[in-house]
């Protein structure tokens, strides 16, 4: 296996275990989405949706820190401020878009870039 296929096997895991502890939060509609190479900032993007302010903040904290503990990834930015309804955790090849009903109604992520996989 090369190291860019290794690199990408590794975001995935990343991508999917972000999609495990969005769902032991009970967040809602977890989706993984594949870039496939459409975007040269990340491989791909999990978004879900959170209830309220407070659920989105307690998300966004847990799957930051289970991420941190279990795959030993920091976030490059975000997961400061969600005064938008809106949180976004960085982690390199992997971005967690977390965010409010309404704000996701709104932007539509899953519609920018083709398939998509549902957790």
């Amino acid at each position: 296996m090369t190291t860019e296929n290794t690199r990408i096997e590794k975001a995935k895991a990343l991508a999917e275990f972000c999609i495990k502890c969005a769902e032991d939060k009970i967040a809602e509609n977890p989706v993984l989405l594949p870039l496939n190479g459409n975007s040269s900032i990340a491989d791909f993007f999990v978004i879900a949706t959170a209830n309220s302010d407070p659920h989105l903040l307690a998300l966004a904290n847990y799957i930051e820190r289970q991420v941190r503990e279990v795959h030993q990834v920091r976030t490059i930015a975000g997961g400061e401020d969600n005064s938008g309804g809106w949180v976004l955790l960085d982690f390199g090849d992997v971005i967690v878009h977390l965010m409010l009903p309404e704000i996701r109604e709104k932007y539509q992520l899953e519609t920018l870039w083709g398939e998509r996989t549902r957790a």
